[in-house]
Formats: structure tokens, sequence, C-alpha cells
């Protein structure tokens, strides 16, 4: 794969409460950025809310040199993705949606640029844009797992969100690799969203079979622990203690 282990931004409104999920994107050298909300690419750190103001302004420089030159060479490929990585680390989605589309009109059968694609739309909120690309990633390439679940994602945090169709996605995802840490971390949490509590629980148990040093598990466990006890108090009349039909 071109990408290794994926772990997305989450937010979700669980049982009266929002939940808050902070996850790292590892990605290989020469990968673009990813989102940037918590994410690492092309081997360096992305920005993540509360930058330093002139952390953000030097990578808006550099951002603006390598656009300088995407636009003194229209044709040169590799000068359009360093712009649009650069705007990227910067924060500046449209800017980096303005180049990566310019470099995927130069090499429009280019795997990578259309997830990167999918990624910037995401970052940027538009997750009707970003399922596009994603859908379009997965019509060449349906066993990638990592495609498929910010495919997911797409549908999650969208407004209205659309849990079932991102349930959908991420079995799809599992299906081909049970084993993928970033399906089983998100399918956890969005069974939690749709009160799935019982097999919410057996996919956490998946994924601390499957990476056993995963960093988020103690926060996963946590929110699942949350979830059950929301719900328990919820209940009227020991109601909690009625189970779902995934119970």
């Amino acid at each position: 794969m071109n990408r290794e282990n994926i772990l997305f931004s989450v937010v979700g409104l669980l049982l009266g409460y929002v939940v808050a999920f902070h996850l790292v994107v590892y990605v290989n050298q020469g990968q673009a950025a990813q989102n940037a909300t918590a994410a690492t690419g092309a081997g360096e750190a992305m920005p993540a809310d509360g930058v330093d103001p002139k952390e953000r302004e030097r990578l808006l420089t550099a951002a603006d040199e390598f656009a300088r030159a995407a636009r003194e060479n229209p044709e040169d490929f590799a000068a359009q993705m360093r712009a649009a990585e650069g705007y990227f680390q910067a924060g500046s989605f449209e800017d980096a949606i303005d180049f990566m589309t310019r470099a995927n009109e130069l090499r429009p059968d280019d795997y990578d640029t259309v997830v990167k694609l999918g990624n910037v739309y995401s970052s940027a909120g538009r997750f009707d844009d970003a399922a596009r690309w994603y859908t379009a990633a997965l019509a060449k390439k349906p066993d990638d797992c990592d495609a498929r679940s910010e495919l997911a994602l797409t549908y999650f945090m969208r407004q209205p969100s659309q849990p079932e169709k991102a349930v959908a996605e991420l079995r799809r995802a599992l299906e081909i690799d049970p084993n993928h840490v970033p399906s089983l971390h998100n399918l956890t949490l969005m069974l939690l969203e749709t009160k799935q509590f019982a097999e919410s629980e057996t996919m956490l148990a998946r994924l601390e079979r499957a990476d056993p040093t995963y960093d988020q598990l103690p926060r996963l466990r946590g929110e699942v622990q949350k979830a059950r006890s929301g719900a328990a108090v919820a209940a009227p009349d020991g109601g909690a203690q009625k189970k779902s039909p995934t119970d």
C-alpha cells in the first residue's frame, strides 16, 4: 500500500455529549499531507489546531514560493503538487485544492493524486466532494482500505450525518483486511454513535488484538465505558438492562 496506518479526526454527538477523537495519519515518504487537524504527511508533522501563528506564516510564505514556481511552470506536475502540499501544510485548503486539481488535470490517471484530492476536500470540510474523489479512487483500487475508511468518514462527518453508510463502508474495509486499525478504530466509535454498544465493544477487542500497543486504546476504552454508563443513566426504571438486538 502507498500509505500505512491512517487514523482520522472524528467529532460525533454521542448520548448527549460531544466526543472528540484525534487520530494521527502516518504516510510513507513522498506522500502528500493528510488531515490537517491531526496528521503527518510526507514524513513531516502537519499543522494542528492551535499551531503557532509564526509557524503558519512561515508555511504560507513557503507555499507562496512553491505556487509562484507552479504558475511559472503550469505543465510541471511536481511543481503543482509542491504548491498544493505547501498550502495544505499551511491550512490553506482552497489554495491546496486549486493546485492539486491542476496536478490531476496533468495526470488524471495518477492514483495518489486522486486520493489526495479526497484528503484535501475532506480537510476543507467539503465532504460531498471528498466522497466523490475517494469513490473515484476506489473504482480503480477497491481493496484500498485506507481510502475506504476515509470515505466512511465523509459520510459520518457531513451534515446531516449518515452513520449507517459510514458503518457499511467500514465493514467492507474489514472484510478486505480484518486487522485494519483505522477501520477498527472508527467502527468502534460509529457503533457507539448508533448505540450498538455490544458490537462496539467487540470491535474494540478486535482492535486490541490487532495492535495491542496502539496509543489510542485507553481513550477508546474510556469512550466505550462512558457510552455504556450514559445509556444506563438515561434509561428509566432499570431500562438500561434491556439488551438491544445487537447485544
